[in-house]
């Protein structure tokens, strides 16, 4: 009698345990896969537009047996990878559509090894996944998109400089050059010291600077940290860097202009719109280098000008970095946007750095 109860017990407890393996298995009705499109199979990303969107997705949701709420992205892949490696775009069930922006896709086919500056064939499909366990697909896309080179900042460390060896103590940057965005300048004065580049504010790495004579980079996590460049002798010098090629000169600069009482900024993309400027402030060290921090712009133009009025006035042509020009064309600004805006009278040199 002790076995049958035994036998009895063991079948109802492995129909409870099937039963139980039923439930948590999720069974894809494929007459009702989940289906992907774009709206352009072919973009060449601009990093004049980074918030603009670049791509729409359209998809139909799956449907799933038992019904369940799964989690819904938009994988991407170089193609020919078989989606080894892979980053994701969460997708919404409500409006069943998604956009992405030139900049986050330009991050995206980065952090997937694709180069700046090449069209690269990339692979999409649909993703859905229940319990990150359990995954779907839809059909795949195939795209062709060109990255950019996203926009770097380096900003003066160091003793030669007016904020010394603070990495958030308004660090004047360089000036980056708005066709070749690895290349940088600064004109202005240094003490007989030395400095080094930091990207970010308030961190300290990655840093730029000499190593046995070499231009390296330290890592995220410290290492490799390099030496700094050297002033020789204080005064105005020009300070010309290419990242990419590893080439930098420190060159003597002969000033022979008077600093100007006042230079503002003026424009259609700033608060007072052509009619009054927002001053900005001359740095204590550089009485040429101009600033103006968190200002809200607006997409519009911009000029540069000195003293409250128009008799002395600069302008260029290219967004985000260049070089103005005495009485130059307006300064295009693209998106709206807290920045920090510096500008240098003795090269007419500018930068718009959005927050």
């Amino acid at each position: 009698m002790k076995n049958i109860f035994k036998i009895i017990f063991s079948s109802l407890l492995l129909a409870l345990v099937v039963s139980c393996e039923d439930d948590d298995r999720i069974m894809l009705n494929e007459t009702s896969a989940a289906t992907l499109a774009v709206d352009n199979n072919t973009v060449i990303l601009d990093n004049t537009t980074p918030l603009v969107d670049a791509l729409k997705f359209n998809y139909t949701l799956p449907v799933y047996n038992p019904s369940v709420v799964p989690s819904y992205f938009i994988e991407f892949s170089i193609k020919g990878n078989n989606f080894t490696k892979t980053e994701v775009l969460s997708a919404p069930s409500d409006v069943k559509s998604v956009s992405i922006t030139h900049k986050a896709l330009n991050d995206l086919l980065l952090n997937l090894g694709a180069k700046p500056g090449e069209a690269t064939s990339i692979d999409v499909r649909f993703k859905s996944m229940f319990n990150g366990q359990t995954n779907y697909y839809s059909n795949v896309l195939n795209l062709t998109i060109t990255p950019f080179v996203s926009l770097k900042n380096l900003y003066l460390v160091g003793g030669a400089t007016e904020s010394g060896w603070e990495n958030n103590a308004h660090n004047v940057p360089l000036f980056r050059d708005p066709v070749n965005v690895n290349k940088f300048y600064y004109t202005g004065y240094f003490a007989a010291d030395g400095f080094k580049m930091l990207e970010k504010l308030g961190e300290w790495h990655p840093q730029w600077g000499l190593t046995a004579g070499n231009i390296t980079v330290s890592n995220l996590d410290g290492t490799n940290e390099p030496g700094a460049f050297t002033v020789p002798t204080a005064g105005y010098y020009t300070f010309v860097i290419d990242i990419n090629a590893k080439t930098y000169s420190l060159n003597p600069y002969n000033v022979t202009s008077a600093p100007y009482t006042t230079v503002g900024i003026i424009g259609s993309s700033t608060p007072g719109g052509w009619d009054n400027d927002e001053d900005m402030t001359a740095s204590a060290l550089n009485p040429h280098i101009w600033r103006i921090e968190n200002i809200s712009l607006t997409p519009g133009e911009a000029k540069f000008r000195a003293n409250n009025n128009w008799d002395v006035n600069w302008g260029g042509d290219t967004p985000f970095s260049g070089t103005a020009s005495v009485g130059g064309s307006n300064i295009p600004v693209n998106e709206a946007g807290k920045y920090d805006v510096f500008f240098n009278d003795l090269d007419g040199k500018y930068v718009f750095i959005k927050k």
